[in-house]
């Protein structure tokens, strides 16, 4: 059985270099290869107890780059106000100068083409699956974004209905309270 893999057009304009996102450095071709090689090794998503709607493919790490700083006190830091696309609600996202932390896990997030559609959404192409993140980080599972999370656990627009517990809500608040996105304009990479 053959599953055609593709890339989201979300993911296309958002994890790429000169972002505030984790990235791959090879080629977007590349990068599905690397995926259809991993994909035996899928698991669930974060909330998600099947392989039937959201899967993690984790991959080797070299050609991934990180999309976060590690802050602390003498951290600068600043605050924009974002939306990942236009029919979404806004958010505050807060951005550092690097250096980036070092990507020593990779993990590329795919959602089927039913999970797509689910809440108002779309597919990019005509896909059985489709990347929608790529997640470089400097520890094993690391915990999805607080915020992610309540978007997809309250349906809100660009979400995926999902249900997380107060456990996992808590580990992901404490992980990301002492990290936040590259800021591109002032990465000292």
């Amino acid at each position: 059985m053959s599953i055609d893999i593709g890339w989201s057009n979300f993911a296309l304009g958002r994890y790429k270099p000169g972002s505030s996102h984790s990235h791959f450095t090879g080629t977007n071709e590349e990068l599905l290869t690397l995926v259809r090689e991993h994909w035996r090794t899928r698991r669930p998503g974060a909330g998600r107890d099947g392989l039937n709607e959201v899967v993690i493919v984790s991959c080797p790490p070299e050609r991934f780059v990180c999309g976060t700083v590690l802050v602390d006190e003498n951290t600068a830091i600043r605050a924009l106000f974002r939306k990942r696309q236009a029919h979404e609600d806004g958010y505050v996202e807060i951005r550092a100068a690097g250096p980036r932390e070092s990507a020593l896990v990779a993990d590329v997030v795919l959602y089927s083409s039913a999970t797509l559609l689910a809440n108002g959404g779309e597919q990019s192409g005509d896909y059985d699956w489709e990347i929608v993140s790529i997640q470089a980080g400097s520890t094993p599972d690391e915990p999805m974004h607080p915020l992610t999370m309540a978007r997809n656990l309250l349906a809100r627009p660009g979400g995926t209905p999902c249900e997380y517990s107060a456990r996992e809500f808590a580990e992901a608040i404490y992980y990301w309270s002492c990290r936040c996105s590259i800021d591109p304009e002032a990465a000292r990479d």
